[in-house]
């Protein structure tokens, strides 16, 4: 079967975007400053100060936007070969991880959720998310995961949903 490449970081806003949406930060900054200092520079004390915490907050959550949006992410990938599963992804410190065919036991997917929980022949396991990827993308890859899956001899189980993990 052939290889499945994705380079999941060649998706970006576009340069418009990205300014629109500094635009809107500033403008709700702006905005937030005028209020809070509406009241002792030009003496209209109607305006209450605690009133710029609204255009403050929006600025925040924009700015966080924003930040995200001009931030360069490289080296966002997902590969599924004939001898390894590799990826890293993810929004804040994305890691790589590289699994062996080899080193795997069974294969469980939930029809429900976009995730695949790989287990390991040493008993350990882990859950690929893939709610972070595109719809389209998602879909793609656990279908292939799984026919590789098949391919190689792995048990491949189907569950509606994964138990929930939980820490002990």
């Amino acid at each position: 079967m052939e290889k499945l490449y994705y380079n999941l970081s060649e998706e970006e806003f576009t340069k418009g975007r990205k300014i629109l949406i500094w635009v809107f930060f500033s403008a709700f900054f702006v905005g937030g400053l005028y209020v809070a200092l509406v009241g002792p520079l030009f003496g209209v004390y109607s305006v209450r100060p605690i009133l710029s915490l609204a255009p403050f907050g929006i600025s925040l959550i924009v700015g966080i936007v924003a930040m995200y949006a001009t931030i360069k992410r490289k080296d966002l990938y997902f590969l599924i070969d004939n001898d390894k599963v590799e990826f890293r992804y993810g929004i804040f410190r994305p890691k790589r991880y590289s699994f062996s065919w080899g080193d795997m036991r069974e294969i469980v997917m939930p029809h429900k959720e976009r995730k695949i929980k790989v287990i390991f022949k040493d008993g350990t396991s882990y859950t690929i998310d893939l709610m972070w990827i595109q719809r389209k993308k998602s879909i793609l890859i656990r279908k292939h995961f799984f026919h590789m899956a098949r391919q190689k001899g792995l048990n491949v189980l189907k569950v509606v949903q994964l138990p929930p993990h939980r820490k002990r």
